[in-house]
């Protein structure tokens, strides 16, 4: 990973990003996708405008439908445009199951491994998702890994979802979204004030 960017989100939760992903601020608006186009410009001037600002327009829209804590972008140089990678880290109860009973239930036929990470014992989906694209008969292929821990003393569970339609950088982004996973932590509530 080149040089990191670790900022706190709501609740205690941090983890790195590499310096090139920006943030997508919650809430989020029409301005905030320009600011976004505005950001992956300047870092890379060499993609076309207008693409990258449909794909900002595009992932702030998907954004605004989930409930995260937050959000992070990155556009990738692929061959026919950029694209992006992002990931989108949200907390859901666990109706008291342990992080690989939750993450079975969440799997839905990905494939699920668990390990240990430095914020504790982690389950670890991938798989790759189909859905339409708006107002085409297309349909976009996205890798999907998802990082679920415990967050410690609570009933909930932060998931990193990582997603990328740039299949062909796959192998390369699952190490770069396992790195950034392994950043991981929680700052107790009492650190916080």
């Amino acid at each position: 990973m080149s040089m990191l960017s670790t900022e706190q989100a709501p609740g205690g939760l941090a983890f790195a990003t590499p310096a090139d992903w920006f943030p997508l601020r919650v809430p989020r608006e029409r301005a905030d996708a320009d600011v976004l186009t505005g950001q992956i410009l300047a870092a890379r001037p060499d993609l076309p405008p207008d693409a990258v600002a449909r794909m900002a327009r595009s992932l702030v829209a998907a954004c605004a439908s989930l409930d995260v804590l937050c959000a992070y972008t990155t556009a990738l140089e692929v061959p026919g445009g950029p694209l992006p990678a992002t990931v989108v880290a949200s907390v859901y109860p666990t109706e008291g199951l342990d992080v690989e009973r939750f993450a079975e239930r969440m799997a839905g036929g990905g494939q699920l491994v668990c390990f240990n990470l430095p914020a504790g014992r982690t389950a670890r989906i991938e798989q790759l998702r189909e859905q339409p694209i708006p107002g085409r008969d297309d349909r976009l292929v996205s890798l999907v890994v998802q990082y679920v821990t415990q967050i410690p003393g609570t009933g909930d569970a932060v998931v990193l979802t990582f997603s990328t339609p740039a299949l062909g950088l796959g192998r390369e982004l699952q190490q770069l979204f396992h790195q950034m996973a392994c950043t991981l932590r929680f700052e107790p509530a009492e650190d916080r004030q």
